[in-house]
């Protein structure tokens, strides 16, 4: 019962999708555009925006953003992960533990895997995942997982098959969300919708093409059932004008207003 309120406090009631805020780059160290994380916050925390991802020691420091009926809710990045170039190396870490996340009132935890890895690292990062997972599942609070390749793929029937293997550990990981890379074929990302019947939010990516290009790919994946969308670069690498105006048009077809 208390997962399922949390994961209304994500997804709205009318329509069972979301618009989700990644603002949880900063992480990784600075990034073009999140240089003032906090001014972020307040300038794109429009009425728009469901649910804000972020990592806690941002929090600490934006309590009035998430205070109020209305506010947004939170979901947790917790973990990081780091590649070294010299050995060609993923290194993945927790950083927050669903302790954490169940006494600061956080709605769901979002962990990442990359699947395109040797068996020894993809191993460590299914045990690391499913660890929190089950902690997680003892206070019923929800986790995302968000499954990538750590490299560029021009055959895009590898790519497709890889994400297609990565959502599916995922699920049988027990994850409660996937945030996943569009596959660029909307009868594939339909496949996932019903293969794994668990809620599947497209993730940004970099800032790239026109915002009438972004738009029309969120509304085709949500006619196919995607419940949402999290865009962080695409959005705050805008001006703030242009960045308020693209949330708006992507609730306005995530959500069905048009």
């Amino acid at each position: 019962m208390t997962k399922s309120l949390r994961l209304s406090r994500i997804f709205r009631k009318d329509t069972g999708n979301t618009l989700i805020l990644p603002v949880d780059h900063g992480i990784g160290g600075n990034m073009k555009g999140l240089e003032k994380p906090m001014k972020v916050l307040k300038d794109l925390t429009i009425p728009e925006v469901d649910a804000v991802l972020l990592n806690d020691g941002l929090v600490k420091k934006s309590e009035d953003v998430f205070h109020g009926k209305n506010a947004p809710a939170r979901l947790l990045n917790a973990d990081i992960f780091s590649y070294e170039s010299s050995s060609e190396k993923v290194e993945h870490h927790i950083t927050f533990s669903p302790d954490t996340a169940v006494r600061k009132g956080y709605d769901c935890m979002k962990l990442v895997i990359f699947w395109d890895r040797p068996d020894e690292e993809r191993m460590r990062s299914i045990k690391l995942i499913s660890s929190v997972i089950e902690e997680a599942e003892r206070w019923d609070m929800p986790v995302l997982v968000e499954p990538l390749l750590s490299k560029h793929y021009d055959d895009k029937e590898e790519r497709t098959e890889l994400l297609t293997s990565a959502n599916r550990v995922a699920f049988e990981l027990g994850a409660d969300i996937l945030k996943a890379n569009h596959p660029g074929d909307l009868d594939v990302l339909e496949s996932w919708v019903k293969d794994y019947d668990i809620p599947i939010i497209l993730l940004g990516g970099d800032k790239e093409g026109t915002t009438n290009d972004l738009v029309e790919i969120v509304g085709e994946s949500i006619e196919v059932g995607a419940k949402g969308v999290a865009m962080g670069r695409n959005v705050w690498q805008r001006s703030t004008k242009e960045a308020q105006s693209l949330l708006k048009k992507f609730s306005s077809v995530i959500h069905k207003n048009t």
